[in-house]
């Protein structure tokens, strides 16, 4: 592989890589994907119907006995976080893309909906999403596959929360609600986090990856981690250089495009890591942008027992767990604070109690108040959009190795006095719908936590303040591209993966059409 000079260089296969390299491979161009882990069968590597009884201490590993993956940031496996994710896909609005236009705060993305809104269409239709069309300003309709129906519990939030004048829809998810090709239906046992092992929920290896394989143009080379991306004179990626996981022998792979899909933290570190005379503070960082603007989305969350539903008999309600979700409202009404949050809730798996260890009593009255309050538990948890600010970043740790010698990556982040009004609104109206519910809360973190990573290498039209230009290339290496939610300019408080997905479709399509013109 050394001699053979590919089209594309992909490092990374997950919602990102996996949809580019299908998509390219598609096209006609040659690309290689190294993906830092394994191999990984969805069908039969994880543990995804195990027990905690069945472990020492309870605690369920990610894979079965002697199925290597997930070991580390950056030796997942193939097919990324897609394999683990809860499959919330979600379109961005025209107000989550021109956010400084709508609040005057952060920052614009270079396109519009309109610009994007073909590739959510063309992703839809590819991995099948299922969700309701709701007719929603700021969440658009998509292409979709119908929805399960909404749990108890789920109508008893609605019903709470609708004397408040809050909307409860259904999710919309990147499951399948009915089979199609080789993906069946999914038979809603709820583990969907811990592997799907029927594929009916979307990952990028069975959905995208693996069919693509057929095109005769695609490689795919596990076991390969990869820490430098070194540069030509003319300041363009020459090679990757990488190393096995297994034996720690080195390699280089060379293509005439690269482009780096590691999720968000371990591609900012990537090109932290690939300094060079040329580029002292990293790969493509002539802004000095590299690795600012990090703002993950941050979370509040709530443990309940809906009052109604204490002491009734337990029922296989698992489904895929979150069938529901509360988008925003706020972005419509009066606030002293810019963007907006959304809410999901009900995503709990039954298979594991641990909110049972902090319940108070012993012996068979606490075995009662547990059986009792079971079929009634929920969590509830508000996800908002944070304004990118000097103090959240992220940075090479090179005290602190990993497993492999490489700087860990460092996250940096804090609320500024805006993002704080955010969060606080956010626990209040979560409170008020629980109240509104008849809730019992169990418990309630008010400290802010982070979820979703973003950020870190934006996209923008002006090379001093952005990294990347608006189809994700660097403004100052011309065959360096980097599709995850690090190149976000800001965050949405949506999921963000089905965007990562549409924005990787677009970058294809763009690297297609510059391979066909001879321009790289």
């Amino acid at each position: 592989m050394a001699n053979k000079i590919y089209d594309v260089v992909v490092v990374g296969s997950g919602a990102g890589g996996g949809t580019l390299s299908a998509r390219l491979a598609g096209l006609g161009v040659d690309t290689l994907v190294l993906e830092g882990g394994p191999k990984i069968d969805t069908r039969t590597d994880f543990n995804t119907h195990a027990l905690p009884f069945e472990f020492p201490f309870r605690h369920i590993p990610i894979m079965k006995p002697g199925k290597p993956g997930y070991d580390g940031e950056r030796s997942r496996g193939l097919g990324g976080k897609t394999q683990l994710w809860n499959a919330v896909a979600l379109r961005f609005s025209q107000r989550d893309f021109k956010g400084r236009q709508h609040d005057g705060a952060g920052e614009d993305w270079p396109f519009d909906y309109a610009d994007i809104a073909p590739y959510y269409d063309r992703i839809e239709r590819e991995v099948g999403v299922c969700g309701n069309l709701d007719h929603l300003d700021d969440l658009p309709d998509g292409i979709f596959l119908p929805p399960p129906p909404l749990k108890c519990s789920d109508l008893l939030i609605q019903k709470g929360a609708s004397k408040l004048g809050v909307k409860v829809i259904h999710v919309r998810k990147a499951t399948l609600t009915k089979a199609r090709g080789n993906r069946p239906a999914c038979h809603y046992c709820g583990n969907c986090m811990s592997g799907c092992d029927v594929a009916a929920k979307y990952n990028s290896a069975d959905a995208h990856m693996l069919p693509a394989l057929k095109t005769g143009k695609l490689t795919l080379q596990n076991n390969s981690i990869v820490y430098d991306l070194p540069v030509s004179d003319e300041a363009r990626v020459k090679e990757v250089r990488y190393f096995d996981r297994e034996t720690r022998a080195q390699g280089v792979a060379k293509g005439r495009v690269v482009v780096v899909a590691c999720a968000c933290a371990q591609s900012v570190a990537l090109l932290l890591m690939s300094k060079s005379s040329r580029f002292p503070t990293g790969l493509g960082n002539s802004s000095g942008e590299l690795g600012k603007n990090f703002i993950p989305h941050i979370t509040g969350g709530f443990e309940l027992f809906l009052t109604e539903l204490i002491g009734k008999p337990s029922v296989d309600d698992e489904g895929f767990l979150d069938h529901a979700y509360i988008p925003s409202f706020m972005h419509t009404r009066k606030r002293d604070y810019p963007r907006s949050f959304g809410i999901q809730f009900n995503y709990q798996n039954h298979r594991a109690a641990g909110w049972a260890r902090s319940m108070k009593g012993m012996g068979k009255s606490y075995k009662e108040s547990i059986k009792d309050r079971y079929p009634a538990y929920l969590t509830f948890t508000g996800y908002h959009e944070m304004i990118p600010n000097r103090d959240s970043y992220i940075d090479l740790d090179t005290e602190n190795l990993d497993e492999y010698g490489l700087p860990r990556a460092r996250r940096h982040w804090k609320l500024a006095d805006e993002d704080w009004k955010l969060h606080n609104d956010m626990n209040r109206w979560c409170q008020a719908i629980l109240d509104a519910s008849n809730s019992e809360i169990h418990s309630a973190n008010p400290q802010p936590a982070t979820n979703h990573e973003i950020g870190g290498c934006r996209i923008g039209l002006d090379p001093k303040t952005s990294v990347l230009d608006a189809y994700c290339r660097s403004h100052d290496v011309p065959n360096l591209y980097v599709v995850d939610a690090s190149a976000f300019p800001s965050s949405s408080e949506k999921n963000p993966t089905l965007t990562i997905m549409a924005l990787a479709s677009r970058t294809a399509d763009h690297i297609a059409d510059r391979l066909r013109k001879r321009e790289v």
